[in-house]
C-alpha cells in the first residue's frame, strides 16, 4: 500500500511496526466508507495475531534493549520538538484524511493534527521542570533515593471522534516519560494515526518506540490482555473500557480509562442568556457532537424554559449542515450507518417516551446520501428517559427542568446520571457558581462554559466516567513508575 506520497492525502495504509510498514501476515484489510457521500475512499490492513505478537516485541525490545528509556529527558523532548514540526507540516493533508474517514468538518478536523503537535511541544516543555529522583530522609533516619521510571509498553487506544486529537492526551507524556507504545487507531478511523508512524521514521525516532497497528475486536483484546505490554490507557465508551479493565486483569496492567459522559449543563436562575445561548451552541454540537464532555443535559429552571429554550432552538437552526469539507458548513455527518441509526433510534425512543422537539429530531434535509443528523434539542424529558441517561454522540441535548428556588434537586439532576466526566454551571454570581460546581460529581466542571481543556490541567472522570488523570503533570506522572531505593540505616522495620 502507498505510504510516501505526503504532497496528498494518505488513503491507504499497512501496519508500523518496528519502523518498517509491512502488510498484516494473514493479507486482511479493510475498506473505508466517506459518511458524506457513502462511498470507499480508502484501506487499512488489519493485524492479525502475529501481528499484535510482532508489535509487542518491537516495542518490548524497544524498551528493554534500546536506548530510548536510557536518554535524558531533554534528549526524548527534543525528538518530540521534531515529531510536532513533522506533524504540523502536514496538518492539511491530515486535516483531509479525518475528514474523509470521520465526517468532521474542516476546522474540527485540522484541530487533530494541531492538538497532537501542541501537545508533544506541552510535555517537551516539562523536560526542564520535571524531577526523575529526590533524595529522602525517612521517620527513622534513613536514607532513600526516590525515583521515578518508565512504566514499559504502552498500548495506546484511541477512539474515532478526534482520532489524533485524542491520541495527543497519550503518546506524548508516555513518550517523554520513556516509554515505547503500541497505538491502536480505531478501525473507522485509521488513516491519521499513519502520519504518526510517517514522522517517527522522518525525525529518526529509535524502531519499536512508535508502532502503529489498526485491529479488529478479537487482536485489539489480545493486545490489551498481551502479557508484554504493562500498560492500557483507552478512551472509549464505558461498555468497552469494563472489558478491557476485564482483560487487563489478569497481568495485572495499569489502566488509564476515559469513558462516556453525560454531561450536565445546570443554568441557575440568574445565568446570561447570551452567554449560555453562544456556549452551548457550541459545545453541544462541537464534532458532530460525537465528545463525550458535551454538554448532553440542560438543568433549567421551569420559569426561564421556554426563553433558554427558545433562544437556543433559534441559533441551532441557524447551523449549516453539511459537506465537512466544505468550509461553512458547521456540522458533519455521523460517521457511519450505524451510528447514524443509532442516533436516530434515540429520537424514535424519546418521541415514545412523549418527549417534545424544540429544534430537531431527525435527518438533515437536503441531502440524497450522507448521515446527515439535525442538531436537536429535546424537550419534556424526565430523568430517568432513556435519552436523559444514555450517551447519543451526537450534536443532541435533552432539557429538564426543576422548580425556581429548588437548587438542591437542581443538584440532584444535574448528577442523576451514572457518568461522572464533565459539568457546567451557569450563573453570573461566580462565588456562587463555584459554590453549586464544588457539588456536581464530575472529574471536570466548567463555570460559564460547557467544556473547558486546558493543557496543564488533569482531565479525567469519576464513577462509570473511568478513572485515571490525563494532561497536565499528573498526566505525565501516570507514565512513571515509583521506586525507592535505601541507601543507609540500621535494619529497622517500622509498621
Amino acid at each position: 500500500m502507498a505510504q510516501q506520497n505526503q504532497a496528498a492525502p494518505v488513503t491507504e495504509r499497512d501496519l508500523f511496526i518496528g519502523n518498517a510498514w509491512r502488510p498484516s501476515s494473514d493479507g486482511r484489510s479493510q475498506s473505508l466508507v466517506n459518511p458524506a457521500t457513502e462511498e470507499p475512499f480508502g484501506k487499512v490492513a488489519l493485524a492479525s495475531s502475529a501481528d499484535v505478537d510482532a508489535a509487542v516485541q518491537a516495542a518490548r525490545t524497544a524498551f528493554d534493549e534500546g536506548p530510548w528509556p536510557h536518554l535524558s529527558l531533554k534528549e526524548r523532548a527534543d525528538f518530540m520538538l521534531a515529531l510536532a514540526d513533522e506533524i504540523e507540516r502536514h496538518a492539511d493533508a491530515i486535516a483531509a484524511v479525518v475528514t474523509a474517514e470521520t465526517g468532521l468538518v474542516l476546522g474540527a478536523a485540522r484541530g487533530n493534527p494541531l492538538a497532537f503537535a501542541g501537545m508533544l511541544r506541552y510535555y517537551a516543555s516539562l523536560a526542564d521542570s520535571t524531577e526523575l529522583h529526590e533524595v529522602r530522609t525517612g521517620l527513622t533516619g534513613v536514607t532513600a533515593r526516590i525515583e521515578k521510571r518508565p512504566v514499559g509498553v504502552v498500548a495506546a487506544i484511541v477512539p474515532w471522534n478526534a482520532p489524533l486529537g485524542l491520541a495527543a492526551f497519550k503518546l506524548p507524556p508516555a513518550l517523554l516519560a520513556g516509554n515505547t507504545v503500541i497505538m491502536k487507531p480505531s478501525d473507522f478511523s485509521p488513516l491519521s494515526a499513519g502520519y504518526v508512524a510517517d514522522a517517527a521514521l522522518k525525525v529518526g525516532l529509535p524502531a519499536g518506540v512508535i508502532n502503529v497497528l489498526t485491529a479488529g475486536p478479537e487482536q485489539s483484546q489480545e493486545l490489551v490482555s498481551h502479557p508484554g505490554v504493562d500498560k492500557v490507557t483507552f478512551t472509549g465508551s464505558t461498555g468497552v473500557g469494563r472489558a478491557i479493565a476485564a482483560s487487563a486483569a489478569p497481568t495485572l496492567k495499569q489502566v488509564t480509562l476515559e469513558l462516556g459522559g453525560k454531561s450536565p449543563a445546570l443554568i441557575l436562575p440568574d445565568a446570561d442568556l447570551d452567554r449560555i445561548v453562544y456556549t452551548l451552541t457550541i459545545n453541544i454540537t462541537n464534532n458532530n457532537g460525537a465528545v463525550c464532555t458535551n454538554p448532553s443535559r440542560l438543568i433549567v429552571p421551569e420559569s426561564r424554559k421556554d426563553e433558554i429554550v427558545g433562544a437556543l432552538a433559534a441559533s441551532f437552526a441557524q447551523l449549516k449542515v453539511g459537506d465537512p469539507a466544505d468550509p461553512r458548513s458547521d456540522v458533519g455527518p455521523m460517521i457511519n450507518k450505524a451510528h447514524y441509526d443509532k442516533v436516530l433510534g434515540f429520537f424514535e425512543t424519546a418521541r415514545q417516551e412523549g418527549a417534545t422537539f424544540a429544534v430537531g429530531g431527525g435527518r438533515a434535509p437536503g441531502f440524497d446520501k450522507g448521515y446527515y443528523v439535525t442538531p436537536t434539542i429535546i424537550t419534556d424529558v424526565t430523568s430517568d428517559s432513556r435519552v436523559a441517561q444514555e450517551e447519543i454522540f451526537g450534536p443532541v441535548t435533552a432539557v429538564l427542568t426543576y422548580p425556581d428556588g429548588d437548587e438542591d434537586e437542581a443538584i440532584r439532576l444535574a448528577n442523576d446520571t451514572e457518568f461522572g466526566l464533565n459539568g457546567a454551571v451557569f450563573s453570573t454570581d461566580e462565588q456562587h457558581a463555584l459554590e453549586v460546581a464544588r457539588k456536581i460529581h464530575s472529574g471536570t466542571v466548567s463555570i460559564n462554559n460547557g467544556i473547558t481543556i486546558d493543557l496543564a490541567v488533569p482531565f479525567g472522570g469519576v464513577k462509570q466516567s473511568g478513572y485515571g488523570r490525563e494532561l497536565g503533570p499528573e498526566g505525565l506522572d501516570a507514565y512513571f513508575n515509583t521506586h525507592a531505593i535505601f541507601l543507609d540505616g540500621e535494619p529497622v522495620i517500622t509498621l
